[in-house]
C-alpha cells in the first residue's frame, strides 16, 4: 500500500507543478504568507517545500528577499541538456540490459509510446510533455540504479519546465513519435548499444532545438546572444563512452574518459 504524502511533500508538488506549468513564472516571487494562505498550511511548511524545490533547481532562495522561480537561460538549459545526454543513455542501457527479456519491460515502454503517440493528435502542450516525459521514464525506469533515477528525476522537472516554457511541444507536437521511434525500436530489438545511442541522439537534438529557439526568442527581443561554452555549434555535448562517475548530493559530476573528444563537465549541479 502507498503511503499518502506528507503535507509538505504535497506542497512542493503543488508549487512544482504551478512552476512547470507556467502559473509561477520564471522570476516571480513566491511569498510564504500568501501561499500558506492559500494551501491552508503553516509557513514553516511553505518554507520547507520551497528549500526542496531550491533543492532541485526550481526556486532560488536569497536572504531577506525570500524565494522566487528560477531563471531560465540558455546556459542553463545547456547545463540541463547536456547532463541528461550523458546520464539518461547509460540508465537506458543499464534498464534493458537488466530486464529486456522481461514481458512487463517490453509492455511498459510499448503503452508509454502509444500514449505519447495518442498525446500529440490532441496536441496539447502540458499532456504532450507528460506523455513525453512518461516514455523516457519507461525506458530508464528498470536500470536498478537508485542515486541515478534521483538525479535523472530532477533533470527531468527541470527539462519539461523549459520546454513547456519555450512553447517547444505546442510547435513541433506532430513530430515527437517520429524523434521517439528509434528508442521504441531499441528497445523492441533488445539492443542495448543501439538503444544508448539512440537515447542520446535524441537528448542532445531536443536541446540543440531549444536552444536554437530561445537565441532566436533573445534576438527578437533585442537581448543579443548570450556566451556559450564551447564546440562546433556553440555547445559541448557527450559523445558516449563509458559511464560517468556520479557523485553523491549536488556534488561533481565528472565523466570518465572516453574515445573522440571528452564530454563537458558539469560543477556543482544542473541549477538554473
Amino acid at each position: 500500500m502507498q503511503r499518502p504524502d506528507t503535507m509538505t511533500e504535497a506542497v512542493r508538488k503543488h508549487i512544482r507543478d504551478a512552476i512547470v506549468r507556467g502559473t509561477f513564472e520564471p522570476g516571480a516571487r513566491l511569498p510564504e504568507i500568501a501561499l500558506a494562505t492559500d494551501l491552508n498550511t503553516s509557513r514553516g511548511t511553505i518554507r520547507e517545500a520551497l528549500r526542496m524545490l531550491a533543492d532541485r533547481g526550481l526556486v532560488d532562495v536569497f536572504p531577506r528577499r525570500g524565494a522566487f522561480v528560477s531563471q531560465l537561460s540558455p546556459r542553463a538549459t545547456w547545463e540541463i541538456t547536456s547532463l541528461r545526454a550523458l546520464l539518461e543513455p547509460y540508465a537506458a542501457r543499464l534498464a534493458l540490459e537488466a530486464s529486456g527479456s522481461s514481458r512487463v519491460y517490453q509492455e511498459e515502454v510499448r503503452s508509454a509510446f502509444d500514449r505519447l503517440r495518442e498525446a500529440t493528435i490532441g496536441a496539447d502542450p502540458v499532456a504532450v510533455a507528460d506523455a513525453d516525459a512518461g516514455f523516457h521514464r519507461a525506458v530508464f525506469l528498470h536500470c536498478g540504479h537508485q542515486m541515478l533515477l534521483d538525479r535523472l528525476d530532477t533533470l527531468q522537472v527541470l527539462s519539461r519546465r523549459i520546454v513547456l516554457t519555450n512553447q517547444l511541444y505546442a510547435a513541433d507536437a506532430a513530430t515527437l513519435v517520429g524523434q521517439h521511434q528509434p528508442i521504441a525500436t531499441a528497445v523492441e530489438r533488445r539492443d542495448p548499444a543501439r538503444l544508448e545511442a539512440a537515447v542520446r541522439a535524441h537528448v542532445i537534438e531536443a536541446g540543440e532545438l531549444l536552444l536554437g529557439r530561445m537565441d532566436a526568442s533573445a534576438t527578437a527581443h533585442g537581448r543579443g546572444h548570450q556566451p556559450k561554452p564551447g564546440g562546433a555549434q556553440g555547445y559541448s555535448w557527450p559523445t558516449g563512452g563509458a559511464a560517468p562517475a556520479i557523485a553523491a548530493g549536488r556534488g561533481r559530476l565528472r565523466p570518465r574518459p572516453s574515445t573522440g573528444s571528452p564530454p563537458g563537465t558539469i560543477d556543482g549541479g544542473a541549477k538554473p
